[in-house]
């Protein structure tokens, strides 16, 4: 029995190699691009609220990230981008400095391969990748989400040694968005229109700790009194409670925080409860837009 189930594994996973390696659909044709400066105020001449969702690519947002009194302790950037016909999301972050020799240089990286659905509308996830480096030590999972079968399939490594694997069905319906397609989708509208007051559930990829990603705007009024406890100008902002897989980040709560330009570019985040480092808090530094329709 355990040899027709390591065959029955070894066929599945074959398939959703095949298929992450597949030419994505004729609808994911490539738009012209061209591409603008992302302003300090998180605004940029091409901003829409919907649309293909591949003008995305090509966007490029870096953030500075303090913790206490370490003023740019790591750096983080997030990228869509287009190769081959094929379109990827990337989200990278390292410690640096003195905080970065104490924690052997922490690096995160997380990668999501995507095809295009809902006429261009949505980025649904095709395989996600996720990599902890710390010092020597490294842990990485990879996820494929095969739709066609419905169908998981997600490996868990330890210093390049499988340590895991799981089949796990996709319910009929339902889309697991990793934390990429989200940030993507989200900002596209294809949860619904985004207002103050409203919180947005989204299924994502499941791990151990929760299996949806839950996002709050705030109310004007909610926002003012964050203005306030930060002595913040008064901006046309939108403040979003984000709660995450705490195993995302390697977080108590999963808990994010974020300022978000009217343009939906996040300006401010803090990122509540890192092990051993405790609340951090990033800030854009610069951006570079996607292409335009």
């Amino acid at each position: 029995m355990k040899y027709v189930k390591h065959l029955i594994l070894l066929a599945l996973t074959n398939i959703l190699l095949w298929n992450s390696l597949s030419p994505i659909l004729a609808e994911s044709s490539k738009p012209p691009k061209s591409s603008s400066i992302i302003n300090s105020r998180g605004e940029y001449g091409s901003f829409s609220p919907r649309g293909d969702i591949r003008r995305f690519s090509g966007e490029t947002l870096t953030y500075d990230i303090d913790f206490l009194f370490f003023n740019k302790a790591a750096t983080a950037q997030v990228r869509f981008y287009e190769n081959q016909g094929k379109y990827f999301a990337t989200l990278s972050a390292e410690t640096k400095g003195m905080v970065g020799f104490f924690t052997d240089y922490r690096k995160h990286f997380y990668k999501a391969s995507f095809d295009i659905v809902d006429q261009g509308q949505r980025v649904r996830t095709r395989k996600f990748e996720r990599k902890v480096i710390n010092g020597e030590e490294e842990e990485r999972t990879e996820h494929f989400l095969d739709y066609p079968t419905n169908t998981h399939f997600w490996f868990l490594f330890r210093e390049g040694e499988l340590q895991e694997r799981h089949l796990d069905p996709i319910p009929e319906g339902v889309v697991f968005d990793d934390i990429l397609a989200f940030f993507y989708n989200f900002r596209n509208g294809v949860y619904g229109d985004l207002k103050k007051g409203t919180t947005y559930k989204i299924d994502t990829v499941p791990d151990k700790s929760m299996t949806s990603i839950t996002t709050y705007i705030n109310t004007e009024e909610e926002q003012e009194k964050f203005r306030l406890k930060e002595r913040r100008t008064k901006n046309d902002e939108m403040l979003l409670k984000v709660l995450i897989p705490k195993d995302v980040f390697n977080t108590q709560s999963g808990e994010l925080v974020f300022w978000a330009s009217n343009h939906y570019i996040p300006l401010e985040t803090e990122i509540k409860g890192y092990v051993l480092l405790g609340d951090l808090h990033g800030k854009l530094v610069n951006g570079v837009a996607g292409s335009i329709q």
